[in-house]
């Protein structure tokens, strides 16, 4: 049996699958088979990807994959099945030619041994009859159902025979076959062991770049949008909710629409504008912190009187604010927006705030507008009652409602720390595998110190940049353990709203909900398990992508014990 690497293909088609599991059974158990191997140095695209790559004595062998239905009209070639049918300008073969010359290339570039070496592609369609000819067609290398159920190494040594032949008649010499120590060695350029170049660094973003692609689940979320005006998508934090809000508002920009985009925390919305500026898309979007948005409109209104006599009033975010936004987005006749996307909703929902938002969506407002919201229902910040009155206000639009259940922010090991540390569990399914995250326990402000700067130091030396770092404190920096420190390890530490790209930052907990950064250093966390700092600890250890350290006094030890044994519990509950 041949070594498949991956073992089991992630997300691709049946037909792929199926070619990719007979070459394991039917090649021979040295040969190599490599699937969806990224190519960046093909010769016509800026990145290309290959279906399948066969590592053989025979030869080094591309092969495209078409599982459905095959044809061609127009010039234009139509692949797959009814109601999954794309289209591409390019034929098979010549799709399978680009990625055979970049994988030649990239060997070759890579030592020169490959040179002499046969190189070439073919085009396997398990499920069609494939008999067309033409000036793009080279049936000599094709294998379909005709001929599919065919032990694979009669196929292999097909090819094999027709790209040597190729090599002597046009090139005027007869290529060299790889020998078993060629075939390690192409694999190892090709795909590597992570272990053979293992750093915090490159792992990290390996992590990052396989949480940035859209799970299923938040495909058929974003799809779900796309049918429905108005949307409640519920999720807990990592479950890509931001994600799917961004992706929505720049689908309803692009539609020609107004969109107003809401959230609770300001870096957020000044990050989320960054983030879209130079995307064509988002010429359409008005991004807002929405206290910003409400000072804004209320000064233009010269209200702001209003707000400063009410500022100790214990309802001044939660019922003034909105009010007197509303009277001041009257006074000066507050254009309205076609579309509203409200991020970080359980921070915004009130029925004050629901009025606000009623006034921005104009005449059609809340019920009858297009508004999609998305919140965490774990971190709802108000009682019960507001909660009923808000969800009673929201069900008159008729919402359809969305729930994502899957992380794609944190690894694995992150969301099982972060769990076990605030007692409030966050998504672990569908997290991919990552490192440990370690508990640093400290005696004194000496003893954190320096364990502070080793920790720093070994991620620096093991390729992560300062700017994937941050240290996260329940409390202001001034009343923190770093109150003193400005930089560790020779690198500054920043405050957060005074960072540029580059820096390694500070902020408190709550100030960073809504962010991420690869690396998290959560510190003054001495109140672990007390039911006041649980959700600020859910929200702001959630921030990791892939690694989380957690600064505790030692005797914080035998509390750490006890919430992961409730964790435990709770995960085995669950799973019953």
């Amino acid at each position: 049996m041949a070594i498949l690497i991956p073992d089991q293909p992630k997300e691709c088609t049946y037909g792929e699958r199926l070619v990719y599991e007979k070459l394991g059974r039917d090649l021979e158990k040295d040969w190599i088979i490599l699937h969806s191997l990224g190519l960046h140095g093909h010769k016509t695209k800026i990145w290309g990807e290959a279906d399948i790559v066969i590592l053989s004595t025979r030869g080094i062998f591309a092969l495209e994959v078409k599982g459905g239905k095959v044809s061609c009209k127009d010039g234009v070639w139509h692949f797959g099945s009814p109601g999954q049918e794309y289209t591409k300008k390019e034929d098979p073969w010549t799709q399978s030619k680009g990625t055979m010359w970049a994988i030649s290339k990239k060997l070759e570039e890579a030592d020169s041994i490959f040179k002499d070496l046969l190189f070439g592609f073919g085009v396997v369609m398990p499920n069609e009859t494939f008999i067309s000819t033409g000036a793009e067609i080279e049936q000599a290398v094709l294998l379909d159902k005709r001929d599919f159920k065919k032990n694979f190494g009669f196929y292999i040594g097909r090819i094999q025979r027709h790209w040597s032949n190729v090599y002597h008649v046009k090139h005027g010499r007869d290529p060299r076959f790889p020998t078993r120590d060629e075939i390690l060695l192409a694999r190892k350029i090709l795909r590597p062991d992570i272990d053979s170049a293992f750093s915090t660094g490159s792992y990290l973003t390996s992590v990052q770049s396989e949480l940035k692609q859209l799970s299923i689940e938040q495909v058929r979320a974003s799809r779900r949008m796309a049918a429905n005006p108005r949307t409640v998508v519920r999720g807990r934090a990592g479950t890509g909710k931001t994600i799917i809000a961004v992706e929505r508002a720049k689908q309803l920009s692009a539609e020609g629409k107004k969109v107003l985009y809401l959230c609770f925390n300001q870096l957020l919305a000044r990050h989320l504008k960054l983030a879209i500026a130079d995307d064509p898309r988002s010429k359409g979007i008005d991004i807002h912190h929405v206290h910003e948005l409400y000072a804004n409109v209320i000064k233009r209104a010269n209200m702001q009187d209003r707000l400063d006599i009410a500022q100790d009033d214990p309802e001044y975010y939660e019922v003034i604010y909105p009010r007197v936004f509303i009277e001041a987005a009257m006074e000066i006749d507050l254009p309205a927006w076609d579309a509203l996307v409200i991020d970080e909703a359980q921070d915004l929902l009130t029925p004050d705030n629901l009025d606000a938002f009623d006034l921005l969506l104009g005449i059609p407002g809340i019920n009858r507008g297009q508004w999609h919201i998305f919140m965490d229902r774990l971190q709802n910040i108000y009682g019960s009652d507001i909660q009923e009155s808000v969800d009673k206000r929201l069900s008159e639009a008729q919402p359809a409602f969305d729930d994502l259940y899957e992380n794609c922010r944190n690894t694995r090991e992150v969301a099982v720390q972060a769990s076990i540390i605030s007692g409030i569990d966050l998504a672990i399914e569908g997290a991919p595998l990552g490192a440990p995250c370690d508990n640093i326990y400290y005696q004194d402000q000496s003893s954190f110190e320096s364990q502070l700067v080793q920790a720093v130091t070994k991620l620096l030396n093991d390729g992560v940049q300062p700017e994937d770092i941050a240290i996260l404190s329940t409390r202001k920096r001034e009343n923190s353990l770093v109150a003193d420190i400005d930089s560790i390890a020779g690198i500054p530490l920043v405050n957060v709203n005074d960072s540029f790209q580059g820096d390694m930052v500070f902020s408190t907990m709550h100030a960073f909900k809504g962010l991420e950064r690869a690396v998290i250093l959560a510190i003054d966390m001495e109140d672990m398990g007390h039911p006041d700092v649980r959700m600020l600890h859910y929200a702001g250890l959630s921030r990791a992508v892939g690694l989380l350290h957690t600064f505790l006094p030692d005797k914080a030890k035998t509390i750490y014990s006890g919430q992961a044994a409730e964790f435990a519990k709770r995960l085995s509950e669950s799973a019953d």
